[in-house]
């Protein structure tokens, strides 16, 4: 899908000035061009978390001692990146289309830099579980396209789907845990509309999440408030109907354009049918915060885009091997938040969802 137009390859590296004060001119203005939006001073809104299903490492960590706090660095008010994909093709058709080896070659990045995946649900409910010094990422992919999804006439997998290529690295590297979202649009998921319950349910087996992406993939800012209920809440009754174990609670927009009433991304009804967002994920072009962070907005979660140039994934991976204090990076504890003392009044207690904070 085409969401917007970004610029040529950046050639520049980074400065080591701070993320939002950036001064260069000429970056200012390649940044302005695509979207990016860290150089904006974040608002702070209402955010509750809903406990849902975590998963807990099998035995208590012990406490990190002050020599591991040195080495390890943890902190889990660092930036997160959410990662939005669509088409995974043979050959790129488009800037938004990911060559199957390139989805490849984006695993095996991430994983040798010392990024894990988790769930949206770990993220939200700040409850990531990752061993001490890792970095969460989580999977997005927006549309449910046949090239995320397929099986061969056998009932097996295709191996050059993305969820294919996604059980292939497991089982390579069973560290790699099988976890992501899938912003559905319910019609025509994954190509095959007799096979759209088999698989859907068959995700949530293998523990990926699914969400809500509308009916028609509207502009949701061209639509009457009764339009844009319909659209959220049809797509959510829908997607339970094919997997009724499913929690819909997420929205991806389409094209990263909002209803003209923001309200209704959250919450509305259309008949006897309701829906609830906890977030709304934009299309591009930035790390998500941490939800404990003030500047954490649940219906301005933005996402990074695996393309080329200015705030593409190379540039955000680029950003964090030069500016590692700014990546989220775990304490190898869920049940504590560990961030450096200087970062506290950055963060919202009533977020921590019963996590025990660790300063040091």
């Amino acid at each position: 899908m085409m969401f917007r137009k970004l610029q040529d390859r950046w050639n520049t590296q980074v400065n080591n000035k701070p993320l939002f004060r950036i001064a260069l001119p000429s970056l200012l203005a390649a940044l302005f061009l695509s979207g990016c939006s860290f150089l904006h001073t974040p608002v702070a809104r209402p955010f509750v978390a809903h406990l849902a299903h975590v998963y807990m490492p099998v035995s208590k960590p012990m406490p990190l001692t002050k020599a591991q706090l040195k080495r390890i660095r943890p902190n889990e008010d660092g930036m997160v990146m959410i990662l939005e994909y669509h088409n995974i093709l043979p050959v790129s058709r488009s800037p938004y289309t990911s060559t199957v080896q390139q989805f490849r070659n984006d695993l095996n990045t991430l994983y040798k830099l010392n990024y894990r995946p988790v769930s949206m649900s770990d993220y939200l409910n700040n409850r990531i579980a990752l061993p001490a010094g890792k970095s969460p990422v989580v999977l997005t992919f927006d549309d449910a396209d046949a090239s995320q999804y397929r099986m061969l006439p056998d009932g097996k997998t295709d191996p050059s789907c993305a969820v294919g290529v996604l059980e292939a690295f497991h089982s390579l590297h069973p560290d790699w845990a099988l976890r992501g979202t899938f912003f559905i649009v319910p019609g025509y998921a994954f190509g095959n509309r007799d096979q759209r319950a088999e698989k859907l349910q068959s995700l949530l087996k293998m523990g990926f999440e699914l969400g809500n992406h509308t009916i028609t993939h509207p502009q949701l800012s061209h639509l009457s408030n009764q339009r844009v209920q319909w659209e959220l809440a049809e797509c959510a009754a829908q997607i339970k109907a094919l997997a009724p174990s499913a929690r819909v609670n997420t929205l991806a927009l389409p094209y990263g354009v909002a209803p003209r009433d923001r309200a209704l991304e959250l919450h509305g009804k259309w008949g006897k049918l309701v829906y609830h967002n906890r977030i709304v994920l934009l299309a591009g072009a930035d790390p998500a915060p941490a939800v404990i962070d003030r500047r954490f907005k649940p219906q301005e979660v933005p996402r990074v885009q695996p393309v080329p140039g200015v705030c593409g994934l190379d540039f955000w991976l680029h950003f964090f091997r030069n500016h590692p204090s700014r990546r989220y990076v775990s304490d190898g504890d869920a049940d504590t938040t560990t961030l450096p003392r200087s970062l506290a009044h950055h963060i919202l207690k009533a977020r921590l969802n019963g996590s025990k904070l660790v300063l040091y």
